[in-house]
This record gives C-alpha cells, structure tokens and sequence, in this order.
C-alpha cells in the first residue's frame, strides 16, 4: 500500500469509520505482529477449525480499524468484544459485546469457544497482574477443553511489573508447538511483544 493510500484511507476512518467500514476499506497493521497474524495464525485456524459442521466458534478480543475485516478472514464464527463503545463499528456487527476482557464471564459460557485471539491486551492497557489474572482465568473457562489461544503480551519493565508466566492462571493452559508450515515454535517475539500458542490444560485426575 503507497503511503498516500494509507493516509486517504486513515483519513476516511477519521471523518467517518461507520462509512468506511460499510463501504469495504480495509486497512491492515503493518507492525510485524499483525502480519504474523494474519498470514500464518488466520491460516492456521482456517485449517484446524474452519468449514466445521457446525462452524467453530472463536473470540477477539479489542477491536480497531485495522480489525474490522477479520470476519471475512476467518471461516469461523467470529464473536468479538470491546470495552469502548465507540470501536463497535469495528466489531463484527452480528456477534459483537461492549465489554471488559477482564469480566469474560459476564458475557459468555463457559467451552463456548474453540479459539480465543488475545493480543495488545497485557501491557498494553491490562497492566495489573490482578487484571491479568482475571482475562487468564476468564479465558480459561471459555474455551472448550481442546480449545486453541493465541496470547499476545509485553512484560517488559516499564510495561508491567510482573511476568505473565508467573501468573497463576497460565498454569491453566500450556504451550504447544502448532508444527505447520511457518509455525515450528511455541513462541515468537515482535519487538518485545510476544505471541503464543497455548492450548487449555485440563486438570489432572485425582
């Protein structure tokens, strides 16, 4: 996309978000992350849970304008939530919940989802590890018990005081290593934000 693309259509977001969504401009992230995300992670997810009968429910959580697209990326029912009333429009319209990432619960039930994106939320807005605990253990409810998460976070200084690992509630998921083309690792570093492949731990038989 040429730079003066770019701007007409940040513009068109600026005056009017509402028109630009319902006319189809899409505006893509270009940080190395989202575009990981994207490419490798959507087609992932594409191909271990899309076109089920019926369709595979997955959750997004935070919405923008570089977001509202990802309903026709995705062949799963994507739901997605924000707390900010006014990034509804970036939502997906038929499955969309003005919310708290740390207050899941309120608003689904628990296994409802077989896939959970949760990036640019820990230290990036969620920066108390009470805060962290409570999305942690809210998603942990949520997915089904072979239910896929994708977790993105920054716990450098200065961003949090705490490490997301340490939290009590990652113990509820572990990681994997999806071991598709491009994705050999559990875990992939951006510029201090990292992103990783988790699947929900079920508790060990007594």
């Amino acid at each position: 996309m040429t730079t003066s693309i770019h701007k007409l259509k940040n513009i068109a977001f600026k005056l009017c978000p509402q028109l630009a969504v319902k006319i189809g401009i899409e505006l893509p992230a270009t940080s190395p992350d989202r575009i990981f995300l994207e490419t490798e992670i959507f087609e992932y997810i594409n191909q271990n849970f899309g076109g089920c009968t019926p369709l595979a429910n997955c959750l997004f959580i935070g919405c923008d304008k570089h977001t509202w697209h990802y309903p026709n990326k995705l062949d799963v029912v994507l739901h997605t939530i924000d707390i900010d009333q006014k990034n509804a429009v970036f939502g997906n319209y038929q499955h969309h919940i003005v919310g708290s990432a740390t207050e899941l619960d309120r608003y689904y039930d628990p296994g409802f989802f077989d896939v959970i994106i949760a990036i640019d939320l820990i230290g990036f807005g969620i920066n108390a590890r009470e805060q962290c605990e409570q999305l942690l253990g809210g998603m942990s409810r949520l997915l089904k018990k072979d239910g896929l998460l994708i977790l993105g976070f920054n716990d450098a200084p200065g961003k949090v005081n705490f490490k997301v690992k340490d939290s009590s509630h990652y113990t509820s998921f572990e990681e994997f290593v999806p071991g598709a083309p491009g994705l050999n690792a559990a875990t992939y570093a951006f510029d201090g934000q990292m992103l990783v492949f988790l699947k929900r731990q079920m508790p060990q038989a007594a």
